[in-house]
C-alpha cells in the first residue's frame, strides 16, 4: 500500500494496518493507471480497494503482495511516447499473462527530466470468477524415472511448487530483452539512431571501459557547464575508450594485412626472401611511380606534388630509421609489438576499471547500511514473531537494499567496518592512472596513423609485383619492377593507338624518350641480339 501510494502520489487508507499512506513527492506525475486482465473485479480498477484485496488475500505476515519495477524511459521521446510504450509493454508482458499492472510515469520539469516508470505487479493469479488462486500446490515428489519416492517415516514425500511461473529467473532476461526490443522499435519509428542495448559490455562483447553514474546533482551540474570530479573522468574515460577502439581497429587492419601479404607471397612465391629485401627499395618504387604517372602534368603542377612527396618521404623515413625498420620483417616486428604492448595497456586499464568500480560499489553499499541501521535495529529489537514479520513486512524495500548490500560485501570479501578514506584516496589514484594513459595511447595512435601510410604506399606497389608470373617462378624486386614498368608503358601505347584508330587521326609526333628509358631499351636491344647471335 505505502509503495502504491508513492507513485501515484494519492493518500490511500490501508486495511492491513489502520494507516494512512501518504503519497507526497517532488517527482511531477504526469500519468497513472491499473490494467486489468479480463477475469478481474471491475472495482480493482480502484488502487485503494486493489490493495487492500491483495492484503487481504494472505495469510502471513512475511508474504510478498507485489512485484515492483522501476524502468527508465527513452528521454529522446514524447511523453506522450512513452506513456503509450509502457502500457502496451506491461500489457504484453504483465496483464496478458494474468497480473493486475499498476503504472505511475513519473517526469521531472527540471533538467535532469529523467522519465520512468514505476509498476507494481501482482503475485496471485486468479480464476474465472476473480478469485485469487493460491500461490503454491503441493504434489509428490518424483525421482528422474518419474516414480513417487518414499520419505523416511513411510509416507510419499510431497514438495511445494508456484501455481504460476512468474517467479522463474527466466522473466528476468525475458523481460529485459522485450523492453529492449519495444524501445528499439518505438525510437525507430521516431526516426531516431538511437539503439539501446540491455546487455553489459562484456556481455555484448565491447571491451569498453564503463562510465561512472553521474546522478541527478552532478548530472544538473555538468549541464549548466559546471565541471564535477566524476563528470571529468568520464568524459577521459570516453576519450580513452575512443582511443582504445581507433587503435584496436588499426591494428586488427594491419595484422589482417600482413597475413594477407605472406599468404599472397606463400600462394606466388614469386620474389626471393619477400620479408628481407629493403624496405626503403618499395618506398622509392612507390615514389616513382607517383613521379611516372605525372608525365603529363603542367610543370607547376609537378613541382609542387614533388615537393609534397619528398616531405612526406622524409617523415616516412625518419620513422623508419627511428624503430630501426630496414625490411618487410623489421615492419612486422614493429606492428606486433605494437599489438603486444596494447593489449598489456588494455589489460592494466580493465583492472584499475574493475577496482574503482568495486571500490564505488563497497562505499553505496556501505552507505546504504548506514542509512538503514535504524530500521535494522529496531526489528532486531523487536521480540515478538507476529510483530517482527509484520514490522518486516511494512519495511520490504529496504531489507531487500539492505540483503544487497551484505551481499556485495561478502561477494567482495569485505569486513566492517572499512575507512572510507582510505578507499576513495585509492579510487582517486587509479582514475588518476586511467587518466594518465591518454598520452601513451595518443601516441601510439599517431604510429599507427604512419605505419598505415606506409602500408598504403606498400600496396600500391607490391600487388603488381605478386601478380607477375615468370617461367621459372621467382624473381628479384628490380626485375620485376622493369617488367611491372614495360608493361604500364606498352599498355597505355595500344590505348593511345586505338584512340587515335577510332579518331582516323594520323599517327601523332613521337614523344621523346626519358634519357633513362633510351638507355634502358637500347641495353635491352643489346640483349637480344647476343641472344639470337646464340
Amino acid at each position: 500500500m505505502s509503495a502504491a501510494a508513492y507513485q501515484s502520489g494519492e493518500k490511500l487508507f490501508s486495511e492491513y494496518d489502520g494507516q494512512w499512506k501518504s503519497g507526497d513527492h517532488q517527482e511531477r506525475i504526469v500519468f497513472k493507471d491499473i490494467l486489468l486482465p479480463p477475469n478481474a473485479p471491475k472495482a480493482y480498477a480502484d488502487r485503494q480497494t486493489l490493495w487492500n484485496a491483495v492484503d487481504a488475500s494472505e495469510s502471513k505476515d512475511n508474504a510478498q503482495t507485489a512485484r515492483r519495477f522501476i524502468i527508465t524511459l527513452p528521454k529522446e521521446l514524447p511523453i506522450e511516447e512513452n506513456i503509450r510504450l509502457i502500457r502496451d509493454y506491461c500489457q504484453k508482458q504483465f496483464v496478458d499473462r494474468g497480473m493486475i499492472a499498476d503504472i505511475a510515469v513519473h517526469f521531472d520539469d527540471k533538467e535532469p527530466p529523467n522519465p520512468h516508470a514505476h509498476i507494481l505487479c501482482t503475485m496471485r493469479s486468479m480464476n474465472e470468477q476473480g478469485e485469487w488462486n493460491d500461490k503454491t500446490k503441493t504434489t509428490y515428489a518424483l525421482d528422474e524415472n518419474g516414480n513417487r519416492i518414499m520419505g523416511k517415516n513411510g509416507k510419499w514425500k510431497r514438495i511445494r511448487i508456484d501455481t504460476v511461473d512468474w517467479n522463474d529467473r527466466k522473466y528476468c532476461e525475458i523481460w529485459r530483452h522485450e523492453w529492449e526490443v519495444m524501445q528499439n522499435s518505438a525510437l525507430e519509428e521516431a526516426g531516431r539512431t538511437e539503439r539501446v542495448d540491455m546487455r553489459s559490455y562484456e556481455r555484448q562483447g565491447i571491451e569498453l571501459a564503463p562510465q561512472v553514474h553521474l546522478g541527478p546533482a552532478a548530472f544538473a551540474l555538468e549541464k549548466q557547464g559546471i565541471r564535477t570530479e566524476l563528470g571529468n573522468h568520464n568524459n577521459a574515460v570516453q576519450h580513452i575508450n575512443n582511443l582504445f577502439s581507433a587503435i584496436r581497429r588499426k591494428l586488427k587492419s594491419m595484422l589482417d594485412w600482413l597475413k594477407e601479404l605472406k599468404d599472397v607471397i606463400s600462394d606466388h612465391e614469386k620474389l626471393e626472401n619477400p620479408g628481407d629485401f629493403p624496405l626503403y627499395q618499395v618506398l622509392f618504387a612507390y615514389y616513382d611511380l607517383r613521379e611516372r604517372q605525372r608525365w603529363d602534368w603542367h610543370p607547376g603542377a609537378r613541382s609542387k606534388a614533388g615537393l609534397k612527396d619528398f616531405k612526406e618521404k622524409t617523415s616516412l623515413f625518419a620513422f623508419l630509421e627511428e624503430h630501426e625498420i630496414y625490411s618487410v620483417n623489421d615492419f612486422a616486428i614493429l606492428i606486433n609489438n605494437t599489438n603486444n604492448k596494447f593489449r598489456e595497456l588494455d589489460a592494466a586499464r580493465k583492472s584499475k576499471e574493475q577496482r574503482i568500480r568495486d571500490i564505488d560499489a563497497i562505499l553505496n553499499a556501505v552507505n546504504t547500511l548506514k542509512e538503514l541501521k535504524p530500521i535494522q535495529d529496531k526489528y532486531d529489537s523487536t521480540f515478538w514473531g507476529a510483530s517482527k514479520e509484520r514490522y518486516k513486512s511494512k519495511h520490504a524495500d529496504e531489507f531487500a537494499k539492505i540483503q544487497k548490500a551484505r551481499g556485495l560485501l561478502y561477494k567482495l570479501k569485505v569486513s566492517l567496518p572499512i575507512n572510507n578514506k582510505t578507499l576513495k584516496a585509492e579510487s582517486a589514484k587509479l582514475r588518476g592512472e586511467v587518466e594518465s594513459l591518454i598520452p601513451e595511447l595518443e601516441s601510439m595512435k599517431a604510429e599507427l596513423d604512419q605505419q598505415m601510410k606506409i602500408r598504403s604506399h606498400i600496396r600500391k606497389v607490391t600487388p603488381q609485383l605478386l601478380s607477375f608470373k615468370t617461367k621459372d617462378g621467382k624473381q628479384s624486386f628490380e626485375d620485376v619492377s622493369e617488367e611491372v614498368q614495360n608493361a604500364k608503358e606498352l599498355r597505355e601505347l595500344l590505348e593511345e593507338s586505338a584512340e587515335r584508330a577510332l579518331r582516323h587521326d594520323p599517327d601523332p609526333e613521337p614523344r621523346q624518350q626519358p634519357i633513362q628509358d633510351q638507355q634502358q631499351e637500347k641495353q635491352k636491344k643489346a640483349k637480344q641480339q647476343q641472344q639470337g647471335g646464340r
